[in-house]
């Protein structure tokens, strides 16, 4: 009686600290934005401690608690967050390690925003792409009046325009995944560090200067590559999707692979952390030699020139 007095009380303080969060989220401007990172950690929390069954009702309770403040756009983020952190949880217990967390939270996210999209675009008569579009255009006009006004509207600025809105609607899907991921990391990283100060065992990321990414990387990027001489590409059709957006988050892949070779060479050469800093800083300014960097990296093996070059 006593041990179910202490998980209902548990149980208690985290829904409370769930929705204390998740108020701080859509209440308080700026910071919301914080505390959105630390929202599953209530539930992973519980998770770890009491059983599954239990850690349902907890999610439940949190969603109609949502519900009942903000209603169906509080319930939605309630129970995404709910699951995502349910999930982690879970697959802490099963000793799965960082990456296969942090690639199947990202995943999780990327469903639940595939499936808000259609059910925003179906029920609702509401296009979440079109909106953002129409944003920036309203900007881009302001932006317009402006030049207008001093005299320096550049000529054939409506074609340069046309091009980049249609390049920047083309590549939402791409942006979509990578700031998914992006925002995966950003959470996961915060809230294992947490769990570790709180005493539960939690897996670490492999140092970055390891990161290899697989050759056949390479061999895909190669053929996007060369996609536009060999195929007849226009810009609403399905091959251009797939060359613009696989082109982007291969570029985004390559370019952390650049990276983590010329921090895998600060790490040779024993230099000091803010040496390494500087030059990832400065690697990612100089972008394209980054990428072209972590080209060499995976198809030639500049790691073992160092290693060699670094044991004389």
């Amino acid at each position: 009686m006593q041990d179910h007095s202490k998980k209902i009380k548990y149980g208690a303080m985290m829904l409370a600290s769930f929705i204390l969060l998740l108020a701080g989220v859509f209440f308080i401007p700026f910071i919301g934005l914080l505390l959105m990172v630390f929202l599953p950690l209530p539930i992973i929390l519980y998770r770890l401690r009491e059983d599954r069954k239990t850690t349902y009702y907890v999610v439940l309770i949190a969603g109609v608690l949502s519900l009942l403040l903000g209603g169906p756009i509080l319930l939605l983020f309630a129970l995404v967050f709910g699951i995502i952190a349910f999930l982690i949880a879970e697959f802490l217990l099963l000793g799965k390690s960082k990456l296969y967390i942090f690639m199947a939270t990202g995943l999780v996210m990327i469903f639940v925003g595939i499936v808000t999209y259609l059910i925003l675009a179906l029920f609702f008569d509401i296009n979440i792409i079109d909106s953002l579009m129409a944003v920036l255009k309203e900007s881009e006009n302001q932006f317009k009046a402006s030049l207008n006004e001093f005299g320096a509207l550049p000529e054939g600025y409506e074609n340069v325009v046309a091009e980049a809105f249609m390049l920047y609607r083309s590549s939402i899907p791409a942006v979509f995944i990578l700031s998914v991921y992006a925002f995966a990391f950003i959470m996961v990283i915060p809230n294992f560090m947490v769990l570790r100060r709180l005493g539960h065992e939690v897996p670490k990321f492999p140092p970055f200067y390891q990161l290899k990414l697989p050759v056949i990387t390479i061999f895909i990027y190669g053929l996007l590559i060369i996609l536009p001489f060999v195929m007849n590409m226009t810009t609403d059709s399905s091959t251009y999707l797939l060359y613009i957006n696989g082109t982007i988050i291969l570029r985004v892949l390559l370019l952390l692979q650049g990276l983590s070779l010329v921090h895998y060479f600060m790490f040779r050469m024993k230099l000091p952390r803010i040496v390494t800093v500087l030059s990832i800083i400065l690697a990612l300014l100089f972008n394209p030699i980054t990428i072209l960097l972590g080209i060499l990296d995976i198809g030639v093996n500049i790691r073992a020139w160092i290693r060699k070059d670094n044991s004389k």
